[in-house]
C-alpha cells in the first residue's frame, strides 16, 4: 500500500515539473559562426562571446539578437539575428580589409613624411594606410631623401625607419678639394705625432756631452804598450851604434899609426 503511493506521489511530480523542463529547452536555440577571418571579435548583444574561429556553437535565448564583429584593419560588422527553439541558426561572419597600421620613424626626428607624394606629417608618425602598395619617402633640408616602398596587409603592423644622410656635392671640383684638404690634414695629424714623439724622446733620454778624443786615452793599455816600445827602441839604437865604433878603433894597423917626436 505504501509503496503504491510512493509511485503515484513521482507520478504527480513529474506530471507537473515535466511541461515546465520542455518548455525551458524549448526557450533556448543555438548560434553557429562561419568566418574565414580569423581573430575577429564577436559581441552579442553587447557583450564579447570571444574570437574566431568558434568551436561549438553559443547557446542563447529564443527571440531576436544583435551581433557585431570587428578586427583592426578590416571593416565592422553589424547584423540583427533571430534564435528559434530548439534549432541551429547559422551566420557568416566576413569581414572586408581595407587598412594596416604603419609606423614611420628615420634617424632625425622632424622630417617631412610624403606617402604616394602626399604630406601626411613627420616623424615620428603612426597611421592606417589602405591595404595595397605605398611610395614613401621621408626628406629633411640639407639631407639626402630617404624613399622605398611597402605593401600593407589588413590588420597588420608595418616599420619603416629611414635613415637620413648629410647631403654632398659631388662635383670634379668639390671632390679634388676635399682630397686635397683630406691629404693635408692627414699629413699635419703625421707630423704632430712625430715632433710629440720627438719631443718625448729628449725629456726621457738626455744627450750626453761630447768628449775629445783623446780623453781617458792613458786608461787603455795598448797606449802604454806603444809607449814601451818606443822608451826602448830609442835606448838600444844609440848602444849599438856607439860599440861598433869602439870595435872599429881597437881594430886599426899599428904602421899607420903616426908617432910624434
Amino acid at each position: 500500500m505504501k509503496s503504491a503511493k510512493f509511485f503515484i506521489l513521482v507520478g504527480l511530480i513529474l506530471f507537473v515539473f515535466q511541461p515546465e523542463a520542455s518548455a525551458r529547452k524549448r526557450r533556448y536555440g543555438k548560434l553557429v559562426i562561419n568566418s574565414m577571418t580569423d581573430g575577429t571579435k564577436v559581441y552579442i548583444d553587447g557583450k564579447l562571446k570571444g574570437k574566431t574561429p568558434f568551436d561549438k556553437p553559443i547557446k542563447l535565448r529564443v527571440g531576436k539578437h544583435k551581433l557585431k564583429a570587428t578586427k583592426a584593419g578590416y571593416s565592422t560588422l553589424n547584423m540583427p539575428f533571430k534564435i528559434r527553439s530548439r534549432k541551429k541558426t547559422e551566420v557568416h561572419v566576413d569581414l572586408l580589409p581595407f587598412s594596416g597600421l604603419v609606423k614611420i620613424t628615420s634617424n632625425l626626428e622632424g622630417a617631412e613624411v610624403y606617402v604616394d607624394n602626399k604630406l601626411l606629417g613627420h616623424t615620428p608618425l603612426i597611421r592606417d594606410l589602405v591595404v595595397g602598395d605605398h611610395k614613401i619617402m621621408i626628406l629633411k633640408e640639407g639631407y639626402n631623401d630617404f624613399a622605398t616602398e611597402i605593401n600593407v596587409k589588413a590588420g597588420e603592423k608595418h616599420f619603416v625607419e629611414g635613415v637620413l644622410t648629410l647631403f654632398r656635392d659631388f662635383s670634379p671640383e668639390v671632390l679634388a678639394i676635399a682630397a686635397a684638404q683630406k691629404k693635408k690634414a692627414e699629413q699635419d695629424a703625421k707630423d704632430q705625432s712625430l715632433q710629440a714623439e720627438l719631443a718625448h724622446m729628449t725629456k726621457t733620454q738626455p744627450v750626453a756631452p761630447a768628449q775629445s778624443w783623446y780623453t781617458d786615452l792613458h786608461k787603455q793599455w795598448w797606449v802604454w804598450a806603444i809607449a814601451g816600445a818606443i822608451v826602448v827602441t830609442a835606448v838600444t839604437v844609440p848602444l849599438a851604434t856607439t860599440g861598433g865604433e869602439q870595435s872599429g878603433l881597437n881594430d886599426h894597423n899599428p904602421a899607420a899609426t903616426i908617432q910624434l917626436k
